[in-house]
C-alpha cells in the first residue's frame, strides 16, 4: 500500500498550501473584523465619555473576543473541510489510477495476505480482465463472483470475507489519515 501513501503524501503536500492561503484569508478576515469591532468601541467611548470609558472598553474587549472566537471557529471549519477534501482527493486519485499502476497497487496489497487453499479473490466486473494476471502472479484464485467495489478487492476463506476495497480501507484508516494529515498541514 505504497502507492497510496505516496499519492496521499501528494495530497496533503498540495493541500499544505492551501491550508496556508486558507488560514492567511481566515486571519485577514479576523484582523477586519477586529479592526471594526474597534471603530465601534471608540465611537461609543468618545459619545458617553467620562462615566462611558469603562464601559466602552468592556464592549471592546467583548467585540474583540468574539472576534478572535470567530477567527477560531472560521480556522477550524476550514481545516475540517481541508481534511475532508484531502480524504476526497485520495480516494479519486486511487480509483482513477491507471491499469499497470492499479494492478501494481493491488499486487502490493496481494504481497501482504496469507496464502491458505481455497483462498479466493473476488473483485469488480470491471477489475477482472486487468486484475487476474496479477491475481494469479501472486499465487491467489480469482473467484467467478464479482462485486461491486470502486476498486481493490475481496478476500475470500470459505464462508468467511475480508474486504480490501479501497473504500473500506480509508473508511478503517480515515482517523488515523486525518491525524497524520492535520500534523503535516497544520
Amino acid at each position: 500500500m505504497n502507492d497510496g501513501k505516496i499519492i496521499i503524501d501528494k495530497i496533503i503536500e498540495k493541500a499544505e498550501e492551501e491550508a496556508k492561503a486558507i488560514k492567511e484569508k481566515a486571519n485577514l478576515e479576523a484582523e477586519a473584523i477586529i479592526k471594526a469591532a474597534e471603530e465601534k468601541a471608540k465611537r461609543e467611548s468618545e459619545a458617553l465619555k467620562k462615566d462611558a470609558d469603562i464601559e466602552a472598553e468592556k464592549v471592546k474587549s467583548k467585540a474583540i473576543s468574539g472576534a478572535e472566537l470567530q477567527r477560531k471557529i472560521t480556522i477550524l471549519q476550514e481545516k475540517q473541510n481541508l481534511l475532508e477534501d484531502v480524504i476526497a482527493e485520495a480516494k479519486k486519485r486511487l480509483k482513477t489510477l491507471p491499469d499497470a499502476q492499479y494492478a501494481e497497487t493491488v499486487g502490493i496489497m496481494l504481497d501482504g495476505l496469507d496464502k491458505k487453499n481455497g483462498t479466493e479473490i473476488i473483485v469488480s466486473e470491471r477489475d477482472r480482465e486487468r486484475l487476474a494476471p496479477i491475481v494469479k502472479e501472486k499465487g491467489f484464485n480469482l473467484s467467478n463472483q464479482s462485486r461491486e467495489l470502486d476498486g481493490g478487492f475481496i478476500v475470500k476463506n470459505g464462508d468467511i470475507e475480508y474486504n480490501y476495497s479501497f473504500e473500506s480501507i480509508i473508511a478503517v484508516e480515515q482517523e488515523e489519515i486525518r491525524q497524520i494529515a492535520a500534523k503535516i498541514l497544520f
